[in-house]
């Protein structure tokens, strides 16, 4: 089979509109993996991004992207090793124009960055996850969704459409993000809002990153979660010269169903091969019976064969305190394009 890559650029010949790029990039992945519980199953998964960029006469820049990837469906996010279906339920780039997961749009100047779509908020912006930490990947994410993991802290409470601004000056950055409650005149449902800070510190081949950040949600998001929830989160995290990185976060979640959450990540490359682990812990889950502590870990080692060919190993687990383990595993091959 012929593999064709696809790389275009539009050329606007309006007279006083600068040219736009126009660029297509894809990954796919193909393997096998397996839920505790189940039997191994085939993996397959295709991902296509369109990427647009463009410049007008003054030096402001603008861009967009959206991922095919995201073209149907809804999303159930798991917090603290409990699903919570419809937390956030997106219709996705191809559906309501108020909820265009998959699509990010923005525009850049002096002032700094304005995004809008399916993007970070401003405490996800600052913040360090621990899975992020040297981290390669696995084809099915298990390292980064056992029930001690957390990712997006707040984000998609509503409609998952964010607004951010964000502005960088050396090493220090700010960014400010609004999500919209999906236009609701019930009680209780304002507009959910985020505030983060972070700075780089560089010390001589060692870099270290520093995030502070705090997030209040839209309304009752979820059962078992107080109305209007907030979190406070720090992380630091460090790139050593010989490959090394390491991490950390806290995130205080006292008005929710998970008070406290703790993280840590640890990552190692080198030459093709990279391996990364993570553990992660929630402190008094009301979500879980008897509002128990969950916790888990996840690993994730990758062979880069070159090309834009890697191997891909990944394993997570949870466990709440008392309760029945989970576990899932996957193997097998990306391709990025």
């Amino acid at each position: 089979m012929k593999k064709i890559l696809i790389a275009s650029t539009a050329l606007v010949s309006t007279a006083g509109v600068a040219a736009a790029d126009v660029a297509l990039s894809g990954r796919a992945e193909m393997g096998i993996y397996q839920v505790s519980g189940t039997d191994a199953q085939f993996f397959t998964d295709i991902d296509v991004t369109f990427t647009m960029s463009g410049e007008t006469d003054n030096g402001l820049t603008f861009g967009a992207s959206v991922d095919l990837d995201e073209g149907g469906g809804t999303d159930n996010v798991q917090i603290g090793g409990v699903t919570a279906p419809g937390f956030s339920t997106q219709n996705r780039a191809t559906g309501d124009n108020s909820d265009d997961g998959g699509a990010t749009i923005f525009v850049s100047g002096a002032f700094g960055t304005v995004t809008m779509g399916d993007t970070d908020g401003a405490l996800d912006w600052a913040m360090t996850e621990a899975g992020n930490v040297g981290n390669p990947g696995s084809i099915a994410d298990d390292e980064t969704s056992h029930g001690g993991y957390l990712g997006a802290y707040l984000d998609g409470a509503q409609d998952g459409q964010i607004l951010r601004w964000d502005y960088t000056s050396g090493a220090f950055g700010v960014a400010v993000s609004l999500e919209d409650d999906n236009g609701s005149k019930a009680a209780n449902t304002d507009v959910g809002y985020a505030v983060g800070f972070k700075y780089a510190l560089d010390l001589s081949g060692t870099t270290v990153n520093f995030g502070l950040g705090y997030q209040k949600a839209a309304g009752a998001i979820a059962a078992g979660f107080t109305d209007q929830g907030s979190a406070t989160g720090v992380s630091v995290s460090a790139s050593f010269a010989n490959g090394l990185s390491a991490g950390m976060t806290y995130t205080d979640m006292s008005d929710m169903a998970n008070d406290k959450h703790y993280s840590l990540g640890l990552g190692y490359t080198t030459g093709a091969i990279s391996v990364h682990a993570n553990y992660g812990k929630y402190t008094d889950n009301a979500a879980v019976a008897g509002g128990a502590d969950v916790k888990g870990y996840g690993l994730a080692a990758a062979y880069d064969l070159g090309g834009g060919a890697v191997v891909h190993f990944g394993y997570g687990s949870s466990k709440p305190t008392g309760g029945v383990s989970t576990k899932s595993a996957s193997l097998g091959l990306g391709l990025s394009f």
